[in-house]
């Protein structure tokens, strides 16, 4: 949240400006001058009168203007400010009559709306658990310095007044003032921040416990009414309070708000420590008087008592906090199961036991199939609602000994301890909970249907819990492999694969630094002429130690790591450097062959840096864009239609022209295509490798080429590998094609850019 200049909130600005309350502060400091100057006269009642006045209005306009979330502290003042005027009035008009009494009703009335008024104020603080701490320093503070207040003002003032009930109204004004200190206190602690606001407050009750001081001092004199002058701290007090409502930040103040840890910093420790010392001190500094004596023993015995408190407080609190700790360490904060650190530390256990008794430990690592959908769809506060759902299914078919736990995002383990000849192991668990999750979750008066993917991995030989996690892991992503919504029995092959799959991995990160991806470039001829109008660049690895590596095994990985984007960078680069290397050798090519290159689905995904690097190398290069072909298949087009549709676009309109590779194989649909700047359809080889025997096959090639023809597409056949197929895939009309039949794909230096068939009859 952003502070205007002078530590004032953007939005305390939206009520009056804070130069009003010091306009008030100002016209107190005029009324405070003018008191002095009339005090011999009788016009010396005014100024006080005025002020009084003017504080009421100011609070009763801060409350109305400034908008406050909680407006009852502030009609509590302005209601307190008013009686206090009440007070200060009578107190002079009725002075030695049988009505003065009338004065301090009225004023410690008005007390009682200001201790109403911050105790509104401190009601609006909500705080954590073992909130108590600064009730109970407060109450230290408080017993202290009323003890002290009722020694050297109470006491002395009841003894001139004959202990009427007039002079002990008089010596009780001091212990008002310091619950009026105390909750002021309590408010500086239990606040975030100390707006100016709160200061006008704080200041303003310091001056009226000023003006208070002075009234109980000329108590104990016997005196009840003292010079006008005696009246100048209660200008003060009350120019604090109107103040205080007229500053935009007093909205900050009586707002809700969470309550700050209480700490015992430094200054609250110096305030806590002379509170302890006070009343050892007036048994000290009074010794001979026994009712001091009384009121020191009594206000040490407190104090005592409340340090008891505090300390017993403290102690609980710190355990409850290190109980939180352990929860928070050992608990998932969303469903409350245990995490993956308590999950391990406790089958470790497991497995020690079985090592020991016998048996094993069955291990379940369950993932929701479509969980990313429903935060996708629903947003991820449904989705938190649907992992408590499942958190509570599975508590619900887990048995009273098993282990449960969330590991993170929607993977759950479910451990089983399984005795020597138990039938009731991990396979039989897994087919509860596949089962559990068949009925509905009702979430947000939606229902849903969840299902999971199990793998399951035993303590079979030395085992870890973090093994176990690992094979039930591998396990589970087979299970997603495989169709999802089932459970597949993790075997040692699997962690084969997967370290095999790792190695690919971590060599297929150098192997563009060490420059062993290559290259090879296949001719695309038109099956009309048989010339050759386009080669397509087909990636390869040559490994130093495993030799060719099949794009098969590397380019998955590729995708799934992300590499593929910056392979596919440097294959756009090189494929179109090796095409103006043939453009500048004129007879070595037609000087309209086109380069096809394949773009991939996380390629598309990002956004104008494949835009960028293709209008780049294109210009670096001085190739004409019509000459680069980007292949994409259907899926990687429809993953995110809008954003390829636009990023397609933009390719278009440099020239570049698209083809849709694999045709058949993914949505199989040429309308989704006429959302796309596509200008070629390629038919996937699985169509061709059986068109001369399989009639279908030939009617699905006559189908798309009659509809690409009547969209203005060119048609390309991938795989042809022989003279028949050749022959019926001109007479459909297709108009290009690529295969074995034509040349397989090779080096560029190795490629033969001329006619390699005949014309077929």
């Amino acid at each position: 949240m952003h502070e205007a200049p002078g530590g004032v909130r953007a939005e305390d600005r939206q009520g009056l400006p804070d130069t009003l309350a010091w306009s008030f502060v100002a016209f107190a400091l005029f009324l405070a001058t003018a008191l002095v100057v009339l005090r011999h006269t009788g016009l010396a009642a005014l100024p006080m009168a005025l002020m009084g006045v003017a504080t009421a209005v100011a609070l009763l306009v801060g409350r109305s203007r400034n908008r406050p979330a909680h407006r009852r502290p502030w009609t509590f003042f302005a209601l307190g400010a008013g009686l206090f005027l009440v007070g200060a009035v009578l107190r002079q008009v009725l002075s030695g009559s049988a009505s003065a009494p009338l004065a301090d009703a009225a004023t410690l009335t008005g007390y009682g709306f200001t201790l109403a008024a911050f105790i509104a104020i401190l009601l609006s603080r909500r705080s954590v658990r073992g909130g108590l701490h600064e009730l109970t320093d407060g109450l230290i503070v408080t017993v202290s310095v009323g003890a002290v207040a009722v020694v050297v003002f109470t006491l002395p003032t009841a003894t001139q007044g004959s202990l009427s009930a007039f002079a002990l109204v008089q010596g009780v004004y001091p212990v008002v003032d310091v619950v009026v200190l105390f909750v002021i206190v309590l408010l500086s602690w239990t606040s975030t921040k100390l707006v100016a606001s709160y200061w006008f407050l704080a200041t303003g009750t310091f001056w009226l416990l000023v003006g208070d001081v002075g009234y109980a001092y000329i108590g104990t004199q016997g005196h009840l009414v003292g010079s006008p002058v005696m009246d100048l701290p209660f200008i003060l007090g009350f120019a604090g309070l109107g103040a205080a409502a007229l500053h935009p930040s007093m909205r900050s103040l009586s707002q809700p708000q969470l309550r700050p840890v209480q700490a015992w910093s430094n200054g609250r420790l110096a305030i806590l420590v002379v509170a302890v010392l006070l009343p050892p001190t007036l048994l000290v500094a009074w010794y001979d008087s026994e009712a001091v004596s009384w009121v020191g023993a009594v206000s040490a015995a407190l104090i005592t008592l409340l340090l008891l408190v505090r300390a017993v407080g403290a102690v609980r609190g710190y355990a409850r906090s290190q109980e939180g700790l352990r929860h928070q360490a050992t608990r998932d904060a969303l469903t409350g199961l245990s995490n993956r650190p308590h999950l391990v530390e406790q089958v470790d256990a497991l497995i020690r036991r079985s090592e020991t008794d016998g048996g094993r430990v069955d291990m379940l690592f369950l993932d929701i199939d479509g969980f990313k959908l429903v935060n996708d769809s629903w947003g991820h506060h449904v989705g938190d609602r649907v992992l408590n759902a499942a958190a509570a299914r599975l508590e619900g078919i887990a048995g009273p000994t098993d282990l449960l736990a969330r590991i993170g995002g929607d993977e759950f383990v479910l451990a089983r301890f399984v005795g020597a000849g138990s039938n009731n192991d991990g396979q039989n668990l897994a087919a509860e909970v596949i089962d559990g999750f068949r009925t509905p979750m009702t979430v947000s008066d939606a229902s849903l249907v969840t299902t999971v993917s199990v793998g399951l991995a035993s303590s079979i030989g030395p085992s870890t819990a973090e093994g176990l996690l690992r094979d039930a892991d591998t396990a589970m992503y087979r299970a997603k492999d495989a169709g999802r919504n089932r459970c597949v029995v993790f075997d040692t092959s699997m962690r084969d694969s997967v370290r095999a799959r790792v190695e690919t991995e971590l060599a297929l990160r150098h192997a563009l630094d060490r420059d062993q991806l290559l290259l090879h470039y296949q001719p695309i001829v038109s099956l009309a002429d048989g010339e050759i109008r386009g080669v397509e660049a087909l990636l390869r690895w040559a490994h130093p130690g495993k030799g060719m590596i099949s794009p098969l095994d590397f380019i998955p990985v590729a995708e799934e790591t992300g590499l593929i984007v910056e392979i596919g960078a440097w294959v756009v680069s090189e494929s179109l450097r090796q095409l103006a290397s043939w453009r500048a050798r004129s007879s070595a090519a037609d000087p309209d062959l086109w380069m096809s290159v394949n773009v991939s689905a996380r390629q598309l995904q990002q956004d104008s840096s494949l835009v960028a690097h293709v209008e780049a190398e294109l210009r670096r290069y001085g190739v004409p864009a019509h000459l680069l072909i980007l292949e994409l298949t259907e899926s990687a087009m429809m993953a995110d239609p809008v954003s390829s549709a636009l990023l397609l676009t933009q390719l278009r309109e440099l020239g570049v022209s698209l083809a849709v590779d694999d045709f058949g194989t993914g949505h199989s649909s040429l309308s989704h295509l006429r959302r796309f700047p596509v200008s070629k359809v390629k038919i996937d080889r699985s169509f061709v490798s059986g068109i001369e025997d399989d009639a279908d096959d030939e009617e699905i090639v006559r189908a798309v080429v009659a509809m690409s023809l009547a969209m203005g597409l060119e048609v390309v056949a991938e795989g042809i590998e022989t003279p028949g197929q050749y022959a019926l895939l001109n007479r459909l009309g297709v108009q290009f094609g690529q295969g074995w039949h034509f040349g397989r794909p090779a080096a560029a230096e190795d490629l033969v850019l001329r006619p390699v068939v005949s014309r077929p009859a």
